[in-house]
């Protein structure tokens, strides 16, 4: 949601538990997940069974078996918090006369983060792996402070992070720009924000 005052832009992004149709996609995507984990694990253990009978590792080396067995066992229960937490995340952008303070509130714990204008370049849609990493996001949106990066919309889907983009790009006067320091149309004047 993007509301725009007197007092400034004020951009929620609500959970995506809240409405049925979220929940509907999450729980197919954490039952997707628990199958494919499941599948995996079951032929995993086949694997294993037969390498114990016959005493060697003929099939499957040791080292890769040991390696696919971890990655089920540690990626599975890493994904379904991953999953949980961008159910119930939130996440606030207010836009002021003399800064941008971005809230995040996840598992009950809630992040706050100002950002003078003065020290804001740009905006910048990034592939760079940025926190917060339970988003399994593949194109982030971030605020270019001085040498680092401050992501923001971290559980908003692409469209939406262009449009949060672009109604952050009007409120501040500052561009949207991509990995190569292009300005993305509609957010301004060609502007080199590296």
């Amino acid at each position: 949601m993007i509301r725009a005052g007197s007092a400034g832009l004020r951009i929620e992004i609500r959970p995506l538990a809240r409405t049925g149709g979220g929940r509907l996609r999450l729980a197919a995507a954490a039952a997707v997940l628990l199958g494919a984990a499941l599948y995996g694990a079951s032929h995993l253990g086949d694997v294993w069974e037969s390498g114990l009978k016959k005493g060697s590792y003929d099939d499957v080396p040791l080292g890769v078996l040991i390696a696919l067995t971890l990655a089920v066992a540690v990626a599975t229960p890493l994904s379904l918090v991953g999953l949980s937490a961008l159910a119930f995340a939130e996440e606030t952008i207010a836009v002021g006369p003399e800064a941008v303070t971005i809230e995040t509130a996840t598992f009950e714990k809630t992040r706050i983060r100002s950002i003078p204008l003065s020290e804001l370049r740009c905006w910048r849609e990034t592939y760079l792996p940025l926190p917060p990493w339970w988003t399994w996001a593949f194109k982030r949106l971030a605020a270019r402070v001085d040498d680092r990066f401050e992501s923001l919309a971290g559980a908003a889907g692409p469209k939406e992070k262009r449009l949060i983009a672009m109604a952050l790009a009007e409120a501040t006067g500052k561009p949207v720009v991509d990995d190569w320091g292009r300005t993305i149309p509609g957010s301004g004047k060609l502007f080199l924000c590296l």
